[in-house]
């Protein structure tokens, strides 16, 4: 029997820093000024899978 993992709702801003091959401290200050979409969930940051994936989309259409 195959067990169907759901992808999750959100990312984290480390596993974000990783996807997009930049440091920690680099993507919490994009997520901070706004360039990355983010939002605050109790005490800390996360980053809605469906809308960085279109926010990355639309961002290397641009370039």
């Amino acid at each position: 029997m195959m067990t169907v993992v759901e992808p999750r709702a959100v990312y984290t801003v480390t596993e974000v820093a990783h996807l997009l091959s930049l440091s920690r401290g680099s993507a919490y200050a994009l997520v901070r000024d706004g360039t990355i979409p983010a939002q605050r969930l109790g005490g800390r940051w996360v980053i809605p899978r469906v809308r960085f994936h279109a926010w990355l989309d639309g961002w290397k259409e641009a370039s």
